[in-house]
């Protein structure tokens, strides 16, 4: 299993902050690895926030174009959001979390990418890039946030 996680403190409230990272039209503005998500729950086009057990699929640009199935795991209203791949051969879990911090935000991206058989013999260097990618999504956001 490979573990990763990046805070960033982010001068803008938490409310400002969650309404932005939890509206799924967002996520591909600063997780620039997500080309695209596509929800699947009907009348989504109308939601303002990822909905608890949520299936969606995302367009990652990882190792190749790919589209996976994804599910909202579990969420914590102006808190946190946890996101669980369904299918591919990493399945990462991840999530964001924010905290209130003196009028701004804390945002912490923690991703957890299991490494199944052969794949172990790669873990190595997948960190070394995850690490990378997480920390740049996070500084992705907080320039976003603070413009």
């Amino acid at each position: 299993m490979i573990s990763v996680e990046n805070s960033v403190l982010i001068d803008r409230h938490v409310d400002d902050a969650w309404a932005f990272v939890s509206n799924p039209r967002n996520e591909s503005a600063w997780h620039t690895d997500i080309l695209q998500v596509r929800r699947t729950a009907p009348g989504w086009e109308s939601a303002e926030s990822w909905l608890p057990g949520e299936e969606f699929y995302a367009t990652v640009q990882f190792m190749g174009r790919k589209e996976y199935a994804a599910e909202i795991t579990a969420l914590e209203k102006g808190r946190r959001i946890e996101f669980t791949t369904k299918e591919g051969p990493f399945r990462p879990i991840a999530s964001y979390l924010l905290e209130p911090v003196d009028g701004a935000t804390r945002f912490t991206r923690h991703v957890d990418m299991p490494t199944p058989g052969l794949l172990r013999l790669m873990a190595p260097f997948m960190r070394r890039d995850l690490a990378k990618r997480n920390a740049r999504f996070a500084q992705n956001l907080k320039k976003l946030l603070e413009r």
